[in-house]
């Protein structure tokens, strides 16, 4: 009988073998982008890595003067730069020289999206046994290392140095999912914000370019809050935000703000823990103050949703705390935390944030 090959016979191979018919067209292109996504992935962070992509920022190079700049031999690097075309990230001139494409450009400008390619070499451990990850049998993660306040008990013991690891992760990821998140919320109708678990102060300042005249505030564990301060203390900001320190579940949060928000929260934490917190928020707020909740949330609304759900449910599964949750169980746990109602409201992209909007 003939050997299949992968690649060419990807498609036929379902008719060769008893079961459900072939898959065509477009579904069969989808099919075979998720069994050969991680090499994909792969191929992005060696393009990243080597620094392909930054040599390229300039302007097109040939492809002798990459392989000194990358120390990848020419064959070797021949190699990457098909495969680093092949997912649109470079393109390959017939005069040899080696320009940025669309997705490349991007990747290259974006501070964040590099911080979070470069993060994925621990996951990327975490997922060398995917079964000991979903089974259970595997606890002790690089994700739960890294974020260390993950996990019941363990938030106020955070130290200054894990601290700083995550929080820098953090802001630099920031950017995109602000912008998001102002896009399809008007916060100019607040007096005054306070964002909770609010890190080093990225959506802080973000709202505060978008919305010059309002009163901010954060709230954080004392080693994020002093960072948070130490970075208004460096920027040209009108009012600087006010930096509060303490356990978001254990202390009594500061009030007199109409708008409360929780920004990338609640994903990190099980069904109890978010309950206590929204509970903790809610006992801090009066009735016509508004809470605002974004971050990725589980569905199958659209494909970016979809994408929400397979990857940030198994990034808090290595994180060893959290869950990827629909729209519908936020606004469930707001009402037991003794919320009235709760509103949905989609962001352009659900891939980086749905928002869950709740009244006293």
């Amino acid at each position: 009988m003939r050997r299949l090959s992968p690649g060419r016979d990807f498609a036929v191979w379902p008719s060769a073998c008893p079961g459900p018919r072939p898959i065509r067209g477009a579904r069969e292109t989808e099919l075979f982008g998720i069994v050969t996504g991680f090499v994909q992935s792969q191929i992005l962070f060696a393009a990243l890595q080597s620094g392909l992509l930054d040599a390229l920022t300039a302007g097109p190079v040939g492809t002798s003067e990459l392989s000194a700049r990358t120390g990848l031999p020419p064959d070797r690097l021949r190699r990457l730069l098909q495969g680093a075309q092949s997912i649109g990230l470079i393109g390959l001139g017939r005069d040899g020289y080696v320009t940025l494409d669309d997705h490349g450009s991007v990747i290259a400008a974006d501070g964040g999206l590099r911080a979070m390619i470069h993060h994925h070499a621990l996951l990327y451990r975490d997922l060398a046994d995917p079964l000991a990850l979903f089974d259970g049998s595997r606890s002790e993660t690089e994700m739960r290392r890294l974020w260390s306040y993950a996990g019941s008990g363990r938030e106020s013991a955070v130290q200054p140095g894990d601290a700083a690891a995550y929080s820098a992760l953090m802001a630099a990821s920031q950017s995109m999912l602000s912008d998001e998140i102002l896009d399809a919320y008007d916060f100019g109708r607040h007096h005054s914000l306070i964002d909770i678990g609010g890190g080093e102060g990225a959506f802080l300042s973000a709202v505060a370019a978008r919305f010059p005249g309002l009163r901010l505030s954060l709230f954080d564990l004392p080693p994020v809050a002093a960072r948070a301060r130490e970075k208004f203390s460096t920027q040209a900001l009108g009012d600087c935000p006010r930096c509060h320190a303490g356990s978001f579940f254990d202390d009594p949060l500061p009030r007199g703000h109409d708008c409360v928000t929780l920004v990338r929260v609640l994903f990190d934490h099980e069904d109890s823990a978010v309950l206590r917190l929204l509970h903790n928020v809610r006992s801090a707020m009066e009735p016509g103050q508004t809470l605002v909740i974004a971050e990725p949330m589980a569905g199958d609304r659209s494909r970016g949703q979809r994408y929400a759900t397979a990857y940030f449910g198994t990034y808090v599964l290595a994180m060893g705390s959290g869950r990827c949750r629909a729209p519908e169980e936020i606004g469930a746990l707001a009402r037991q935390a003794g919320f009235a109602r709760f509103e949905v409201t989609h962001c352009r992209s659900p891939l980086m944030a749905t928002i869950v909007v709740a009244f006293p």
